[in-house]
């Protein structure tokens, strides 16, 4: 079931850019329940941002909402004319409204909420209607295998050129299965995502022709701009880029923002 989600006018936001930006969703993270640590959103806040710096428009996708916390900091960057999906097996809609009424989103942002089985997406009128068009999706339902091949399967039919797909719970020794499942399904279809950061419980991918342009943010912008949000970390490539094409991402580590391998941790391959 498809309906659309009210929240409340938003004020003008002419400088609410960048870290002013970060800093308001900060102000609100704490009030809304769930798990996304400012880590994870100081990271998504950056690539948000480089995307709108790329010029990459698009619509947005999460799958597995809880009450909006992850879902707030994507609607301040939503943009006039974008749609923001929220699928969910059982929505808490309240919440999720107050979410976004905190957020104060752009006017002439959409939002729409999905309830069911994420599975049932494969061949709902949104893939239809919107093949190619996220720029940002957001994968943590089910924490099965099965469902996160499927959800990567959805994710892959409307992932837009220069989009992102996040997927949670990656490297989490809770659910090793979504490791595996993201891993394998990278391995199985080469052509359309690659993997390019890691970290924080989280795995982002792009399409390979685009990935070079994530893989740059990440090596030039990336640290700056986490440390400009209080998140001080180190971000490593520590093998050849033929091996695994991969940044890591994690506490800061022998005081190096950058990392590169063992053998030469100061030269940075992309």
């Amino acid at each position: 079931m498809n309906q659309s989600v009210s929240t409340a006018p938003a004020p003008d936001r002419s400088s609410a850019t960048g870290v002013t930006r970060f800093e308001r969703y900060m102000q609100i993270h704490g009030s809304i329940d769930g798990w996304f640590s400012r880590e994870s959103a100081a990271i998504w806040d950056s690539l948000l941002e480089f995307q709108a710096a790329d010029g990459v428009r698009g619509n947005m996708l999460e799958i597995g909402v809880w009450e909006g916390k992850s879902a707030a900091l994507t609607a301040m960057h939503a943009r006039p004319g974008e749609t923001v999906h929220l699928a969910d097996l059982d929505l808490k809609i309240e919440p999720i409204q107050r979410a976004l009424g905190a957020a104060r989103p752009e006017p002439g942002v959409e939002f729409t909420t999905i309830a069911g089985d994420s599975r049932d997406l494969n061949v709902s009128p949104l893939v239809a209607e919107e093949f190619g068009r996220h720029r940002f999706i957001h994968i943590d339902g089910e924490h099965t295998a099965r469902a996160v091949t499927n959800d990567l399967a959805l994710a892959n039919q409307l992932l837009a050129p220069q989009g992102v797909v996040v997927v949670d719970d990656f490297f989490s020794w809770l659910y090793p299965q979504i490791t595996e499942a993201v891993l394998r399904y990278v391995r199985q279809f080469p052509d359309d995502f690659a993997l390019f950061l890691c970290g924080y419980n989280k795995a982002y991918l792009a399409r390979p022709h685009y990935v070079h342009r994530y893989l740059e943010a990440c090596a030039t912008r990336l640290p700056a701009q986490l440390e400009a949000r209080g998140v001080v970390s180190t971000i490593a490539k520590t093998t050849y880029p033929a091996e695994l094409n991969t940044f890591g991402i994690g506490p800061r580590f022998q005081e190096m923002p950058l990392r590169g391998p063992d053998w030469d941790p100061k030269t940075i391959r992309v």
